[in-house]
């Protein structure tokens, strides 16, 4: 559901100036000044009096719930300590002794040739065959590359580590040990990413890979949880103030993770407690730092809207200071003035001010707005793992007016082995219609899973630069 068939606006709208920004602000202020009607007082009474029942409702559920959330501890992945430390410099460059043997590498997949026989014939979820395609990695690259799409990064870290101690890679060196690098920088790893750096330069006489803060808030927020999976809390029914429980359950998923998904997709109708409930909840979340998936969320805005009537007080201001809050959590500013220009009319007191979120907010895959406003690159999403018929889709409407087509994957953490598969049976056919797709940014461990399928010889892959 687009966002502007939610608010009922046409989809082309004229550019935003400074200049209505000035206006929007000015009305606000003007609206804040109105004075109150003396006609009304006695209503606003008997109003004020069921908000703050209602408010008080509110309160009493919240008392019964924990007050603030504990930011979980750092991921089982990310490795510390003096111990941890030291056995990680011994996995990356042992030291001869007398006893030592040099380590000779042995895959922990069955035997695989250049054409990955063993996994010749298997199918994708969806029921299509994947056929690999020859590929001129080295073995240890074909393995991290499936094991990673499968989710396993401690495999992944024990295979190359393994490789690189054995120092027998040859041609194979530079893109192994680029491939650790972007692991550690996914999981979070600092401390082993700025080990190997100092081992990289030795070795090859040139500058490292940079540690990217930035893209390490990107990125890796999506592995931090246990099996690579993200606690979630899934919103049904009436949203009201029977959710109580719910929130209890996804307090408890917070202080164990760092990312919660929240889903709305199912929810009919809201009323003013469970908007409050909810408001409190997402607040407590934000203030803790945690990462947050809303799935369904502006499904949820027109909800919320179907209750609301501009200069109608009801018994609570929650369900427009929700609405509000979801906005800014969606960094939709435009949308947050609109409303909150509303919110000023219907209550005539000014409201918050727009304040974009500190921590990741984003939406499920196939919600996100896949074009970049600022590239106009089309956008693949942090992780694809599941069905790519939207995707597939997206990528053919993008090329059918942008030749080449750049598909923009520095946000791209992870592909799926299935998913994989069916990227290049949906991505053949354009292909094969002359549409020129360009995969850019991409991180060594995607690009060599892309290497492996074979969908390097139907789109151009142009890994990141480090």
């Amino acid at each position: 559901m687009g966002i502007f068939s939610l608010f009922g606006k046409k989809e082309r709208q004229p550019v935003e100036t400074p200049a209505d920004k000035s206006s929007l602000r000015k009305k606000r202020e003007e609206v804040t000044t109105r004075p109150e009607s003396a006609t009304n007082s006695e209503t606003k009474t008997v109003q004020r009096k069921v908000a703050r029942a209602t408010a008080m409702k509110i309160d009493a559920i919240e008392s019964e719930m924990s007050s603030e959330f504990v930011r979980p501890a750092p991921s089982a992945t990310t490795l510390s300590g003096p111990a941890t430390q030291a056995k990680q410099q011994q996995l990356i460059t042992p030291k001869k002794t007398d006893a030592w043997e040099p380590m000779t590498f042995q895959p922990t997949l069955p035997a695989m040739g250049s054409t990955t026989e063993f996994l010749l014939n298997t199918e994708t979820s969806s029921g299509a065959a994947v056929a690999l395609s020859a590929s001129e990695a080295a073995p240890v690259i074909e393995e991290a590359a499936i094991l990673f799409a499968n989710d396993q990064t401690e495999m992944v870290e024990h295979v190359l580590q393994a490789a690189i101690a054995e120092d027998a890679l040859g041609n194979a060196a530079l893109p192994v040990w680029r491939m650790l690098f972007d692991l550690y920088q996914i999981t979070g790893n600092r401390t082993q990413f700025d080990t190997m750096s100092i081992e990289f330069a030795n070795k090859f006489e040139t500058s490292p890979p940079a540690w990217s803060e930035s893209a390490q808030r990107e990125i890796a927020a999506p592995l931090i949880a246990p099996a690579g999976v993200t606690p979630s809390m899934s919103f049904s029914g009436v949203l009201d103030a029977s959710i109580v429980k719910q929130l209890e359950k996804a307090q408890n998923l917070a202080e164990k993770s760092h990312v919660l998904r929240l889903e709305f997709a199912r929810v009919t109708s809201v009323d003013p407690v469970g908007c409050g409930l909810l408001l409190s909840i997402l607040k407590k979340l934000q203030k803790s730092g945690h990462d947050l998936i809303l799935v369904g969320a502006l499904e949820m805005v027109g909800k919320i809207r179907a209750i609301l009537e501009v200069g109608r007080r009801d018994e609570t201001e929650a369900p427009w200071l929700l609405l509000l809050e979801i906005l800014r959590l969606l960094n939709l500013e435009k949308d947050f003035e609109e409303a909150s220009i509303d919110y000023c009319v219907t209550f005539e007191v000014s409201p918050p001010a727009f304040v974009a979120p500190k921590n990741k907010v984003t939406m499920a895959a196939d919600e996100v707005p896949l074009q970049s406003s600022s590239s106009n690159n089309f956008v693949m999403p942090a992780v694809v793992d599941g069905g790519t018929d939207k995707l597939i889709q997206g990528i053919a409407a993008y090329s059918a007016t942008h030749n080449p087509a750049i598909i923009d994957c520095s946000q791209l953490t992870r592909v799926d082995f299935g998913a994989a598969g069916q990227l290049l049976t949906g991505l053949a056919p354009l292909a094969a219609k002359g549409a020129h797709l360009e995969f850019h940014q991409v991180n060594h461990l995607v690009a060599a899973l892309f290497a492996v399928m074979g969908l390097k010889d139907i789109v151009q892959v142009v890994p990141r630069k480090s």
